[in-house]
This record gives C-alpha cells, sequence and structure tokens, in this order.
C-alpha cells in the first residue's frame, strides 16, 4: 500500500519533470518571425502576389524576437525555381533573450526565370553556431515576372591568345529572355585599345514560350553568330579586353572577357653572336684612337678654311708705264 502511494506520487513529479524538460528543449531561437519582400509584407501560408522581375535587386526585411540567449546568429535569405538558387546571408550576430531584431538583406532575384514556372521559393532561416533543432526555416511562395526586353549572352567563344595581325573569329551565343519579341538584334565586339570593333546582324528573336508556335523552326529564341576582328599589325603585345555587346532598339546587354595580343618584338640582344674578341660591355680602344685622329683632322681643317676665308686680298700695285 505504501508503494502504491509513493508511485503515485512519483507519476505527478515525473509528469511535471517531462513537461519542463520539453519547455526548456523546445525554447526556440526566433520567435514571431515577419518577413517582407520588396517592402511587401509575406505570409508563408499563402501565395504572395506581389511580383518582382527577374535580375532586379529586392530588399528582404526579416524581424523576429530571440527566444533564448545566442551567439553567431546568422540569416540566410534564397529564391530558387526548381532549377538554379542565389543567396545571400548576414554576418554573425549575438542575440539576447526576449530582444527584437530586424535584418534588412539585398536579395539579387535569378537573370533567367523558367517561363512555365514564374512561381518561386522564398526560403528564410535563421540558425546559430550550434544549428539546433529549434533553427528557423520557412519556405514563402512569391511570384516573379521577367521583363519584357531583356537579351542574355549565354557563351562567347574565340581563341584567347592571337598574334598582331590575325583575323579573330569571335562566336557569341544569345537568347531573348524577356516577356516579349525582340527583332532586329545586333552584335558587337570590339576592343577599345586598339580601336577595332566589328558589328553582325543576329535577326529576330521570339520569347521562349512562343517557340512551340513555330515548328517549322524559321524563328527562334535565341541565335549563333560570328563576327571577325581584325588584330592591327602594330598592335603591341599585352592583354586586351574585349567587349561584347547584344542589342536592338528597346535593351542592351554587354559583358566582357579578355584577349592576350602578342605583337611585334624589338630584336633580342641574346640572338645578336657577337664577334670573337669583342666585350660588349666595354669599346674597343684602336675605336677610340681613330675618333680622336678623325676630329683633330676635321678641326684642323676647319680652322684652314676659316682662315681663308677671312683673309683679305692684296691690291694690285700701278706700275707707271714710261715713254722714254
Amino acid at each position: 500500500m505504501e508503494n502504491m502511494k509513493r508511485n503515485m506520487l512519483l507519476v505527478p513529479f515525473l509528469a511535471v519533470l517531462t513537461l519542463m524538460i520539453v519547455g526548456f528543449a523546445s525554447a526556440a531561437l526566433a520567435d514571431n518571425v515577419s518577413v517582407e519582400l520588396n517592402g511587401e509584407p509575406i505570409d508563408y501560408r499563402y501565395d504572395n502576389d506581389l511580383v518582382s522581375f527577374n535580375g532586379d535587386v529586392v530588399p528582404v526585411t526579416v524581424f523576429f524576437t530571440a527566444g533564448e540567449n545566442s551567439s553567431d546568429v546568422k540569416i540566410r535569405v534564397s529564391i530558387y525555381d526548381g532549377r538554379d538558387e542565389v543567396s545571400v546571408s548576414t554576418g554573425r550576430f549575438n542575440v539576447v533573450d526576449g530582444k527584437k531584431y530586424k535584418k534588412l538583406l539585398a536579395l539579387e532575384l535569378p537573370s533567367d526565370i523558367d517561363p512555365e514556372s514564374e512561381e518561386l521559393t522564398l526560403a528564410v532561416e535563421i540558425y546559430d553556431a550550434d544549428h539546433s533543432t529549434d533553427d528557423f526555416d520557412e519556405d514563402y511562395q512569391v511570384s516573379m515576372q521577367r521583363d519584357s526586353y531583356t537579351l542574355d549572352v549565354l557563351s562567347v567563344d574565340y581563341s584567347s591568345q592571337v598574334e598582331a595581325g590575325d583575323i579573330v573569329p569571335i562566336s557569341v551565343v544569345v537568347k531573348n529572355v524577356g516577356f516579349s519579341r525582340m527583332d532586329d538584334n545586333y552584335v558587337v565586339v570590339s576592343i577599345s585599345a586598339l580601336g577595332v570593333s566589328s558589328r553582325g546582324y543576329a535577326g529576330d528573336l521570339i520569347p521562349v514560350e512562343d517557340y512551340k508556335n513555330y515548328a517549322s523552326g524559321s524563328e527562334e529564341d535565341s541565335v549563333f553568330k560570328t563576327v571577325y576582328l581584325k588584330i592591327p599589325s602594330d598592335a603591341k603585345t599585352g592583354v586586351y579586353e574585349v567587349r561584347v555587346a547584344v542589342y536592338n532598339d528597346d535593351t542592351e546587354t554587354i559583358v566582357t572577357r579578355l584577349i592576350s595580343v602578342e605583337g611585334e618584338e624589338a630584336i633580342d640582344s641574346d640572338d645578336v653572336t657577337p664577334l670573337e674578341g669583342d666585350d660588349d660591355s666595354q669599346v674597343s680602344p684602336s675605336v677610340v684612337a681613330l675618333t680622336v685622329v678623325l676630329v683633330i683632322i676635321f678641326v684642323v681643317l676647319l680652322a684652314v678654311l676659316v682662315v681663308l676665308l677671312t683673309k683679305k686680298e692684296k691690291p694690285i700695285e700701278e706700275v707707271e708705264t714710261s715713254y722714254y
């Protein structure tokens, strides 16, 4: 009977102890978390209709209340569409239990958005150095839309080492990643330091989602274009910046690359074989003596010439003629 009473007293005690342990273990690093994207509050329970455009840099603001004291806390924000992901993180900071915190991050949105899925996932994480199970990790569904007119340079292929006077083929792949059709596109490749450029016509490009409407393949959403750049024959040896611009009346995209040019070099002294007995570091004494003799002869001749030019001619004396 006494043992039964003890067991009855022990059960409530263990229950309270268990609740206390669970309560301590479940203490969250961050409570009351709220997120704003581009100044608009977003909710993880719903699709958020505020549209952001590809390639933009947008502010993401995270508010939270610390659920415990912790050090080396970081906030990471990432966005992905199932293919690619971009992310940004804060530096490490300490938090104090019960205090409120606000962190602002600048997130660069993906430049190439899948037209089949313009609803992207924005993930927000709050964690400390221990990465405990009570770190905050939540996904938000956000809306994205491509700009109407955007060209993307997918690749630039060329020989990175050329010689002065070469004609260099430069192949560029351009894609319409915008929302609208883009007509009369051009590709211009230039090396401003050498004063050379070349332009090629890239034609018309349709949006990628319209591609299925052109079964004949007469129109494309991307194009492969090769332009030829003439390196001047008097180009100096060095590494130069290659500027690739793709444009039309509505937009322009510029990328840069590097190219190494080998120009005409001066004669290398190592290639010249000195005569036997000659010392490149000294002048021959016979050459010095001959030079001195020539200088002396020149000075003497010059002095003689000056005397002759300055000497006055003596007048001819009159001779009287006698008639006797």
